[in-house]
């Protein structure tokens, strides 16, 4: 049993899609693929939430997965907001694509001081259903999609 729930996360993201007008909406495919990407996160303690973004280039799809942060309530880290670490199974990832052409880290240590974001992340470009598709596996998540869950002092979650 996996402590983190993608699953869960990418239906709610579907249902608040539904909601909004997005200008292009990935298809049932992409999003399958995402879904079963997310599983091979495996945070080394605790629980985490899968989340993710996609866009439609012009030739193909590109997307960013990355597990949310988790905001402590209670105790003595109330507030606290952490990242959470994880372990990411590449031999798998590989698998998913029908054809792989680059797996690639990019590593900036130091980042550069007009830059924001996470720039270090691990980057594979490959053929699924005969499209180019471009994905980003994240350490953490955009700074704009704040804690992804609440874990309670009991140990319990809430998803945010």
């Amino acid at each position: 049993m996996h402590s983190y729930l993608p699953i869960r996360h990418l239906i709610r993201e579907l249902e608040l899609r539904g909601r909004r007008q997005p200008s292009v909406t990935p298809p049932d495919w992409l999003v399958t693929f995402l879904i079963e990407t997310a599983e091979l996160f495996e945070p080394f303690a605790g629980t985490a939430r899968a989340g993710y973004e996609c866009r439609r280039t012009d030739d193909g799809w590109e997307a960013a997965l990355f597990l949310g942060a988790n905001e402590v309530v209670g105790g003595a880290q109330d507030g606290r907001v952490r990242p959470i670490n994880f372990r990411f199974d590449l031999r798998s990832l590989a698998q998913r694509f029908e054809r792989v052409d680059s797996l690639s880290w990019n590593a900036f240590p130091e980042p550069y001081a007009d830059e924001e974001g996470d720039l270090s992340f691990l980057s594979a470009v490959g053929m699924i259903r005969g499209e180019l598709v471009r994905l980003q596996i994240h350490a953490r998540a955009p700074e704009e999609t704040g804690p992804a869950m609440r874990v309670f002092a009991d140990g319990g979650c809430e998803l945010m």
